[in-house]
């Protein structure tokens, strides 16, 4: 019986979640924002692996009054609210989401958060998924219900899941190490760091690997490539090392 109640609560509390204090002033919105040409280094910055334990926060901020492009008029808001089971869409198979407050239903002038948890399935297809929250603003004169990123709120939700073998989910987007830059870039990149590298891969939205270089020097070319948000993939002192990478975008 001890060990059925530990179990729960180490399940408990490993689906729970703090707002990053690190947004508390922030205007609102979901936190970290998605990618824009304006923020190519913004969105989920942790890959997921197939069999691995997986999370990633978003911190949520309501404010009192909003804005919505396409709605000539200044909304008074009671609350924002996702549903507790299918807000979140395109989410690799074992993985799930909960909030804080647990009823996903964040009040005005309040701060909260959504966790993806779970272990990506032996079933899942290894690439790129494009995460979307179906958020439903109540004001004080309709609800109103928007996609995030979508039509009204643009940038993508990029979640990478890799294959079995992936060595530490935890040092998926690295700020620990060097990295390519420019970004966004237009012809070359090049590598900040001064450590040998290897097996350098570029993988479009579709998780198909573009561009492959086995032993890269100093310098990649990308400009034959067409615009858009790709993951770069490298390898160094026997781990793998991600960045996202915004190519022929202004």
């Amino acid at each position: 019986m001890g060990i059925l109640i530990s179990s729960f609560l180490q399940l408990a509390y490993s689906q729970s979640c703090q707002p990053d204090s690190i947004y508390r002033d922030s205007s609102a919105g979901v936190y970290p924002k998605p990618i824009t040409p304006a923020n190519p280094n913004g969105g989920i910055d942790k890959i997921a692996c197939i069999g691995k334990h997986y999370e990633f926060v978003f911190t949520v901020n309501i404010p009192d009054t909003l804005t919505v492009p396409g709605i000539p008029t200044l909304l008074h808001l009671k609350s924002a609210k996702i549903d507790t089971s299918g807000a979140i869409l395109n989410l690799p198979e074992g993985i799930s989401y909960s909030c804080n407050p647990p009823n996903c239903e964040f009040a005005k002038q309040t701060t909260g958060c959504i966790i993806l948890h779970g272990t990506p399935s032996n079933n899942g297809i290894p690439g790129i998924y494009k995460p979307e929250i179906t958020l439903t603003i109540n004001t004080t004169l309709f609800p109103v219900t928007v996609k995030y990123p979508g039509p009204y709120f643009p940038g993508e939700y990029l979640l990478t899941l890799l294959d079995a073998q992936c060595l530490n989910s935890s040092k998926d987007v690295d700020k620990e190490f060097a990295n390519w830059y420019p970004n966004p870039a237009d012809s070359y990149i090049k590598y900040s760091g001064k450590e040998t590298v290897s097996n350098f891969k570029l993988i479009n939205s579709s998780g198909c690997t573009i561009l492959q270089v086995l032993q890269p020097e100093s310098e990649v070319y990308v400009g034959h490539l067409q615009p858009g948000l790709y993951i770069a993939q490298w390898s160094h002192d026997a781990q793998i090392h991600h960045q996202i990478l915004a190519i022929h975008i202004k």
